[in-house]
């Protein structure tokens, strides 16, 4: 995305000046001359191209002038619950309503996700919303709520399939497991692990309400070690402390 800036052309010494200066400006605000007024407070600048790209009257006024952030950056906030964020490694991006509260909650741009790296964007099959940051990402649907999802965890999902895989949307942030250094996230139909030692593999159905049965990661099987399999007409997964299979009924 360009970002706003004032065009200048070079006459002589005193234009020349004025253009060094500019360039000198952070991006945010290159071209701060320009930026109207709305409601109370100016929007200029990239802010001022993401918020007319995103909606524009659909965030709001601001209810804030553009203000610093973490690691050079800024932001601006609107009145419906939405916020721009801009970085130069990410550009301006919008983030609003359960997943401004949710990045919120982790810290804002200072936390574990830091800048967004989109804006708030619908998913594929229009049941959902989402944001990608720089370290990882914020699902939201009505059935789930707004949950982070990042690392392996949120790698392992997006291989299989993201929110249109069997698992469905997060339920769960990504979180620490009961066992080691490891992590999880549920979802309605399952649920993903990692550990160091293992990796991230999704369990899910008989073999998970089993596994959960013996004391999922903290009882005798452990971590999972692969993703459920086809084996001997039914399915089969691999544990740290052994094999769970399933068989249908006949």
């Amino acid at each position: 995305m360009a970002l706003h800036r004032r065009t200048l052309r070079s006459r002589g010494l005193a234009v020349l000046a004025t253009a060094t200066v500019a360039a000198a400006l952070p991006a945010a605000l290159a071209g701060s001359a320009q930026a109207r007024m709305i409601g109370g407070f100016d929007v200029g600048g990239a802010i001022e191209v993401e918020y007319d790209q995103a909606g524009g009257p659909a965030l709001g006024e601001p209810t804030s002038p553009e203000a610093d952030a973490a690691a050079g950056g800024k932001y601006q906030t609107f009145a419906n619950n939405a916020a721009i964020y801009w970085h130069p490694d990410t550009n301006a991006n919008t983030v609003a309503g359960q997943i401004r509260d949710k990045f919120a909650g982790l810290g804002n741009e200072s936390g574990k996700l830091g800048y967004p790296t989109t804006r708030e964007q619908s998913t594929p099959a229009g049941t959902g919303r989402f944001n990608h940051f720089q370290h990882g990402s914020i699902y939201w649907s009505v059935g789930t709520g707004a949950h982070q999802i990042s690392g392996p965890i949120r790698d392992k999902w997006g291989e299989l399939g993201w929110e249109s895989s069997p698992l469905g949307f997060p339920l769960t942030d990504v979180s620490a497991a009961g066992k080691g250094d490891g992590q999880y996230s549920m979802f309605p139909t399952g649920a993903i692990y990692w550990s160091p030692k293992t990796g991230a593999h999704a369990v899910w159905g008989s073999i998970q309400a089993d596994w959960i049965r013996a004391g999922g990661e903290t009882g005798r099987y452990g971590y999972p070690t692969s993703d459920e399999y086809d084996y001997q007409g039914g399915k089969a997964q691999d544990f740290q402390g052994g094999k769970i299979t399933w068989k249908p009924a006949s």
